[in-house]
């Protein structure tokens, strides 16, 4: 029977602190689901929702969850992989963890607690008698729950304590009613507990319905990207190196200026090859500023950009450029870490500093929202200098089945056609689907459109852009482009900047005496000591910004593999075993940063 005193809990609840939600049960006009017989009746269909009854299928759905076929588990790694040696120091220390679990009596799966959960994901609240059952008899790592029908939110409040749910589980608790699963609580909900979060997600879905779906394979796809975001103190150190041969021989991006003409940003989706007789008709009417691997494309068009952005450190970069860098005319602007014979290629060589750089306390004026792609940049750097703004090739989506890129570029020769992928709301149609990069791309857009105020047109035949105008075409009145391009290289200067080399040792052996007085009662307990150690890593971020900036993705790394070594030992006392490499191991990243920073 539903709980009429459970509901007007409920309903206050949601009234004083979460208005949002209490607002949308007042929106529902028409009821579709009933509660009747201990069931939740389909009006549209004449059937019952639970196979059985409320209460009873409530115990099937929330009993065991870690060996129950209804969930689904999703491992980060079963058998974790070595690292290989261009990791020299973080691929060395998580190769002895794994070499030191070898010599101890280990599983090949995993051991769990009885009533702890990991990160868990519950796909349709339904009654909503399952999910309280959970929260009584388990404690959880962190709990998202995504109901895509407010109905049968509205029904789970006869059935579950909300108030209960959060005074329990606290910030760990996310929900989301209604509408497409956002993106954001997804990050928030991944991001809470860097760590522990990355283990293992459980995985609940009660129905079937198209949104359900879509989050799944969105979900999905931030799970995988997650990982790979967090860099390691090698690539991190790449660009540092690359950094002290660039810093203080080109002129530096120092402050921001408003013009009243506008800038055309080019990426190198697909739909540039649509987009170029717009970028050729208007080319004396706007700044254009190329970003990545749209440039060869361009100047096979015989279109020669104003400006031309690059910001990746890796090696390859020097081979897309090299035929056609040391041609261009335009004014090129690199970020501080891309590799020096990149710099020595370009003619009119400028320099930015790379958001979330090492060092980029040190620097006036780092680009921000110019991560995590190339195409941010461009955005970026455009919005120093006008709010009017034009796309063209950004299209951060794709079609399945055809190429991502423009023709006539660097991927003209790759494998570039997607089969899948997550589908979204088009510029201009409605068979756009992207992945999570693009999706990242696409949402730290529309957070500088809303923060700066920018007007963007968008031009571009991919995702939707929140906030910008989508566009076909128009023809803009001509501007001095030369004396407007004077005025940008005037925000550039030749002062000259020194850093401090960050003192990484307190960070390191903070973490080694937390190793030190380590004794695991249960998984629960390692859990928390993870947490700890997360918040403890946060913590010397706020006071030493530099070294929690070159060492948290690899220290991220480590302490994953530690977290799930360790959950393949039935003895918590070998835990300590594996703490104790940990301990030893931490302050060969002093060791090497000593080598790789000063030589010696």
């Amino acid at each position: 029977m539903k709980n009429v005193k459970l509901f007007e809990k409920n309903i206050k609840f949601l009234y004083s602190n979460l208005p949002h939600y209490y607002n949308l049960l007042r929106k529902i006009k028409e009821k579709r689901f009933l509660i009747k017989n201990g069931n939740v009746f389909d009006t549209l269909t004449n059937t019952y929702v639970y196979m059985n009854s409320i209460e009873k299928d409530s115990k099937i759905l929330s009993f065991n969850p870690i060996n129950n076929d209804l969930y689904k588990k999703h491992f980060t790694y079963i058998n974790p992989p070595k690292w290989n040696e261009n990791f020299y120091v973080t691929g060395k220390i998580i190769n002895k963890l794994i070499d030191k679990l070898s010599t101890l009596a280990y599983t090949k799966g995993f051991y769990f607690e009885k009533d702890f959960l990991p990160s868990t994901v519950i796909y349709g609240m339904l009654a909503g008698k399952h999910i309280d059952m959970l929260v009584e008899n388990y404690e959880f790592q962190s709990l998202l729950i995504y109901e895509p029908n407010p109905e049968f939110f509205a029904i789970s409040l006869y059935f579950m304590d909300l108030e209960k749910i959060y005074d329990k589980l606290g910030e760990r608790f996310f929900i989301q009613i209604g509408g497409k699963l956002s993106p954001e609580i997804i990050q928030k909900f991944l991001n809470e507990r860097i760590v522990t979060s990355s283990f293992l997600l459980l995985e609940l879905t009660t129905y079937s319905h198209p949104l359900i779906n879509d989050a799944k394979r969105l979900f999905k796809e931030y799970q995988a990207a997650k990982i790979r975001g967090w860099g390691t103190y090698e690539d991190e150190m790449k660009g540092i190196k690359n950094h002290k041969q660039n810093i203080n021989k080109f002129p530096l991006l120092e402050k921001s200026l408003t013009l009243n003409i506008p800038f055309c940003i080019v990426a190198n989706g697909k739909s540039l090859e649509k987009n170029l007789e717009f970028i050729r008709k208007n080319r004396n009417s706007m700044i254009i500023v190329s970003v990545g691997t749209s440039l060869k494309p361009l100047l096979k068009a015989g279109i020669e950009s104003d400006f031309h952005i690059e910001q990746e450190r890796i090696d390859i970069l020097v081979d897309a450029l090299k035929d056609i860098l040391p041609k261009y005319n335009g004014i090129f602007v690199g970020a501080n870490v891309i590799n020096p014979k990149v710099f020595e290629m370009a003619k009119n060589p400028y320099m930015y500093i790379r958001e979330g750089f090492t060092f980029e306390k040190f620097y006036p004026k780092p680009l921000i929202f110019s991560s995590p792609l190339v195409g941010n940049t461009g955005v970026s750097f455009a919005a120093n200098f006008t709010n009017e703004i034009y796309l063209c090739g950004m299209d951060l989506g794709f079609r399945l089945g055809e190429k991502k890129h423009s023709k006539n570029s660097f991927y003209d020769n790759e494998n570039d056609i997607q089969k899948e992928g997550i589908k979204i709301k088009g510029n201009f149609s409605d068979d756009i689907y992207t992945d999570s990069l693009f999706l990242s791309s696409k949402l730290t857009i529309e957070k500088i459109i809303k923060i700066k105020k920018l007007k963007i047109y968008n031009l571009s035949d991919g995702a939707y852009i929140k906030g910008s105008i989508p566009l076909k075409d128009k023809t803009l009145p001509k501007i001095d482009k030369e004396k407007h391009k004077k005025e940008i290289l005037k925000s550039f200067t030749n002062k000259k900047y020194y850093e401090k080399p960050p003192e990484i040792y307190p960070l390191l052996n903070a973490i080694s005496q937390a190793f030190k007085t380590l004794n695991i009662k249960d998984y629960k307990h390692l859990t928390g000591v993870i947490d700890f150690l997360e918040d403890l890593i946060r913590a010397y971020g706020k006071k030493e910004s530099c070294a929690y900036s070159l060492l948290r993705g690899s220290l991220w790394h480590i302490l994953l593999y530690f977290y799930i070594l360790s959950h393949k030992l039935e003895n918590k006392k070998y835990i300590i075993k594996l703490a104790k490499i940990l301990r030893k191991e931490i302050y060969s990243f002093e060791k090497e940063f000593k080598k790789d920073y000063f030589g010696h």
